[in-house]
């Protein structure tokens, strides 16, 4: 009888793991509890799987999913399990910062305050405003969800979630290292945000004003974004990456927040880059601190600077409004007729830019076919009609080799190189020499053959001479006969 159970249970083992319709439970998964609520807003039982209700606070249990049936719940939550569907109308506790656990919100309508603790989850779920200026202060990690409250963060907010409404993400009241920490990583942004901690990524359209890290993420062109240092973060106020379709403000006026550098990111709407004094109001105040930096990123519409650029490619002339350019890079732009440029190093024609360098930007011209190099060349700032560098100081030309060098310390803006090959003149083609056939013909030669238009070959020619003076000879000997007979 043992070896029979034995081999029974053997057999449903394996048919279970054949089977494709049947799954073992997980013995992780969370188990799913349903909680009825009553028209009074408040549990009809007293307890429940993994739940109790008691002095009108409902505290849910780790290792259950809850889900709300019924009506709209009443009274407080503290989740150490996993809310999934229900609505409710008052504060929500998502774990505890008194180490007692943590919870997962993945579902939901939530219409008052949600606290979500260090090492708790919002993944989904609805939070509305109910009418009592509610928010969400999050420690944990936010990855989803649609938030139409205020959402102040001090942990991570990631993945996928849409924000309708005003994000704070760090405080000024924070140290340095523990607003670095206070991280965007993903989302949809839609409305302002005081920006004290990390931005890394994300889309964003509205305006944001930064005293910390912006290294990443999509700023549409509605969207502005102030950068400036209050003081909140090492490395504050700093621009190192990104896409910047609107308005950046990079520094401050008022030289306490101006401390503002960007070292990177795609620029495509207007830059203005403070340094400490506008209009001679705070010249005062003014320190190298005090200066805000542009040393790298790419910008592809206007720049106004007021500071200090040490590096970065601008499409266009940089506005300087008192503001001072070490270092930059433009593009080369020309105008050319039966020559081209020989590939560069970088995939796009560039020069460099270094104040007072006498170092040099180096090209090749090359000549097409049927065009030979030029004896001279124009090299203009920004247009045809723009300011024109002069040649042997600005830059120098090699006509025999086509070699153009332009000065980095005249290289302050966007240059337009402008050149004509000269066409290359075919010399007249020698005659050929004599043959045969193209010695010129005799006098005798205009006879034509009897299809009319050739010349008769000359030995068809002699043949029809003789032949004409026989005839006449014979013709003479007749008539003399006749004139003896009579």
């Amino acid at each position: 009888m043992r070896k029979r159970l034995l081999s029974l249970v053997t057999a449903l083992v394996l048919a279970c793991s054949l089977a494709p319709g049947i799954a073992l439970a997980d013995p992780g998964d969370p188990i799913p509890v349903t909680i009825e609520v009553g028209a009074n807003g408040v549990p009809v039982d007293a307890s429940g799987d993994g739940w109790t209700y008691e002095n009108d606070k409902l505290t849910l249990q780790a290792g259950y999913a809850f889900t709300l049936e019924g009506g709209t719940l009443s009274v407080r939550v503290y989740n150490f399990g996993t809310i999934e569907g229900g609505t409710f109308e008052e504060s929500v506790f998502n774990g505890s910062d008194e180490g007692e656990g943590a919870g997962i919100i993945a579902g939901g309508t939530f219409s008052n305050y949600v606290y979500n603790y260090e090492g708790s989850v919002i993944s989904g779920g609805a939070f509305n405003d109910g009418g009592y200026n509610n928010g969400l202060r999050n420690e944990g990690v936010v990855s989803g969800g649609e938030f139409k409250i205020d959402v102040n963060n001090s942990g991570t907010i990631e993945g996928e979630g849409v924000f309708n409404a005003y994000i704070q993400n760090g405080n000024t009241r924070f140290e340095p290292g523990q607003n670095k920490s206070c991280i965007i990583s993903g989302g949809t942004f839609s409305a302002n945000i005081d920006n004290f901690g990390t931005i890394e990524e994300g889309s964003f359209s509205g305006e944001i004003l930064s005293g910390g890290i912006i290294a990443g993420g999509m700023f549409s062109s509605t969207s502005s974004v102030t950068s400036n240092d209050e003081g909140t973060t090492t490395g504050g106020g700093t621009i190192s990456n990104g896409t910047f379709k609107g308005l950046v403000t990079n520094g401050d006026s008022d030289p306490d927040y101006n401390a503002a550098a960007i070292t990177g990111g795609t620029f495509e709407g207007t830059v203005t880059n403070y340094d400490a004094i506008e209009d001679g109001a705070f010249s005062f105040r003014v320190t190298n601190k005090e200066i805000g930096t542009i040393s790298g990123g790419t910008f592809l519409s206007d720049v106004t600077n007021r500071g200090a650029i040490g590096g970065g490619f601008f499409a266009l002339p940089i506005i300087c409004e008192g503001g001072t350019v070490s270092a930059s890079t433009f593009p080369v732009h020309t105008a050319l007729t039966g020559l081209s440029i020989a590939e560069t190093a970088n995939a796009e024609l560039v020069a460099s830019f270094e104040k007072d360098s006498e170092e040099t930007n180096c090209f090749m011209l090359k000549a097409a076919e049927g065009y030979q190099l030029p004896d001279a060349i124009a090299v203009s700032l920004g247009s045809a009609d723009g300011p024109k560098l002069a040649a042997g100081t600005d830059y120098t030309y090699d006509a025999a080799t086509g070699a153009v060098a332009i000065k980095k310390g005249a290289a302050s803006g966007p240059l337009l190189l402008t050149a004509s090959g000269v066409p290359v003149v075919a010399p007249a083609p020698e005659p050929a020499p004599p043959t045969p056939d193209s010695r010129p013909p005799t006098s005798d030669a205009k006879l034509l053959a009897a299809t009319g238009d050739s010349a008769i070959p000359t030995v068809v020619a002699g043949i029809a001479l003789l032949a004409a003076g026989a005839l006449a000879a014979s013709a003479a000997a007749r008539r003399n006969r006749r004139t003896h007979r009579r």
